[in-house]
């Protein structure tokens, strides 16, 4: 057992299946879902991967203590957890699916949403395109790949879609904090065999960026570390669930996010 202190309340990871347990009386989670690598197919770089029963990564609903979600309700958000497992997808590392976030009524924008590190290394994948719901090819108009460490988070900007990739030799767990309101749209990355580009894992076990040629671009892939950033309550190696409770108003930028358009980007430094 591990126990993960970047939660913000007890929780420990079972190294023998992967599995989140919430350490304590009083924390649970809403639902919990497993997917498996045939869930992935038509996602992956490698055409050839055909196994069917990897397990790829867990989703844990509203995960917290039960005395202290009327806080997160009250503001119209949750706090939910994602497991990654480690290996690849022949030598693309795993990742989650991918998706782009609905509007928010009446701002002209999507739902952001900020992600912490817990326990290993990720790489999010943020894609910007001329017009997600087209049936054609998607034209990328910027392209960030944020390299993030336990402990440290970013915002996922309005408009941009988005994955994670665990880039570790671990398994890593990550946290997000979202509008509740807040629904995926799968679909336009269904079509186009992934997000525009796939992390690949080099011999020596360091991770390549590689575009995904089913996309066109207008712009190139930029590498990002994250740093803090007061506006949108991000702090390394504090937990965002213990900040959300001590000053809950500072992200109402989650439900309201035409207010902080540049604080989105101020989050990331060139690596």
């Amino acid at each position: 057992m591990q126990e993960l202190k970047m939660f913000g309340f007890p929780v420990v990871f079972d190294t023998t299946d992967d599995k989140l347990i919430p350490n304590a009386d009083s924390v649970s989670f809403k639902a919990y879902s497993r997917k498996y690598s045939k869930g992935m197919f038509g996602l992956l770089a490698d055409f050839s991967y055909t196994i069917e029963d990897e397990p790829y990564y867990d989703f844990y609903k509203a995960i917290g203590r039960d005395e202290e979600r009327d806080t997160f309700t009250a503001r119209a958000l949750r706090y939910d957890s994602t497991v990654i497992m480690a290996g690849c997808a022949g030598d693309e590392f795993k990742k989650t699916s991918g998706h782009f976030h609905c509007e928010v009524p009446g701002k002209g924008m999507s739902y952001p949403e900020y992600y912490q590190v817990v326990k290993g290394t990720a790489v999010f994948v943020m894609q910007k395109v001329e017009d997600e719901h087209t049936d054609g090819r998607m034209n990328v108009t910027d392209c960030i790949i944020a390299e993030v460490k336990a402990g440290q988070a970013i915002v996922i900007p309005p408009n941009y879609g988005h994955c994670t990739v665990n880039v570790s030799d671990e398994t890593m767990v990550f946290i997000n904090l979202v509008a509740d309101a807040s629904t995926n749209d799968y679909d336009g990355v269904k079509r186009s065999v992934g997000m525009c580009c796939y992390i690949k894992r080099n011999e020596d076990g360091s991770y390549r960026v590689e575009k995904n040629n089913n996309y066109d671009f207008s712009c190139e892939p930029r590498i990002v570390t994250p740093i803090d950033n007061d506006a949108l309550g991000i702090y390394q190696d504090k937990p965002v669930y213990t900040e959300y409770l001590n000053n809950p108003e500072k992200f109402d930028y989650l439900t309201s996010p035409e207010n902080n358009v540049q604080d989105y980007f101020d989050v990331f430094k060139t690596k």
